[in-house]
């Protein structure tokens, strides 16, 4: 695809995460599903970038004041997660020039609105019950892409097992720290192929949420109330 079309993708993606009518990974699915022609990677690119828009938006929105064009693809320009040789081949000298002097502005010298992107209700909130440090290590935790995380069927497999048939794959996966039946994956791999994943050995599943069920210890016959449901993995 064309870097410019693909940008033109990126800038209408961002558009409709932007109006929260969705959940973000659905309006990303739904998109995808209308583009079907996209391959792997412009399909990483578009939602990495949606992403990061997402994350940062406070501070995207205020810095995309400047410059010219819609302010979506304003965003898209700054937190483009694609490769950089396409964003230059789809932008102009004047775009060039306005994002590099933005992107060289110091993260330090914003606002703590603009460095932590959180409603003003709840940083002020955090930071009471937290303290500074630990607020700002959360913050520095939440700006980054989450780590893909998977939940092992102990009624079916070992982790061990999951984990050496991982790397027999090339997929240096590790145990989670905390779960004891979680394991960490690097990238972004297409689980969908894998055989471990169509078997019903894994499942995707954060590790704090693999952690709820340990904390919980619910047991056979008690009622379990999940006021925090997906698709009830936790649950389950």
């Amino acid at each position: 695809m064309h870097p410019s079309a693909l940008l033109d993708l990126a800038t209408e993606l961002v558009r409709a995460m932007l109006k929260l009518d969705f959940p973000a990974d659905s309006i990303v699915s739904n998109f995808f599903k209308r583009h079907r022609t996209l391959g792997p990677r412009e399909r990483h690119a578009l939602a990495e970038t949606a992403y990061a828009v997402l994350r940062r938006r406070t501070r995207y929105q205020h810095l995309a004041q400047s410059g010219q064009g819609a302010l979506e693809r304003r965003m898209v320009l700054l937190a483009w997660a694609g490769d950089s040789n396409q964003l230059r081949g789809a932008v102009g000298p004047n775009e060039q020039a306005w994002r590099d002097q933005v992107k060289a502005i110091d993260p330090a010298s914003f606002s703590d609105k603009l460095r932590h992107n959180l409603p003003d209700w709840l940083a002020s909130a955090l930071r009471t019950q937290l303290g500074d440090e630990v607020f700002w290590a959360l913050v520095a935790s939440l700006d980054e892409s989450a780590p893909l995380d998977l939940r092992v069927n102990l009624l079916k497999a070992k982790r061990e097992d999951i984990l050496e048939e991982l790397k027999a794959l090339g997929i240096a996966a590790t145990a989670t720290p905390y779960s004891p039946w979680g394991i960490r994956v690097p990238g972004k791999p297409a689980l969908q192929k894998l055989a471990l994943f169509n078997r019903g050995d894994v499942e995707v599943q954060d590790e704090g949420s693999q952690l709820l069920a340990v904390l919980t210890d619910a047991k056979r016959g008690e009622m379990v109330v999940d006021f925090c449901a997906g698709a009830g993995g936790k649950t389950l």
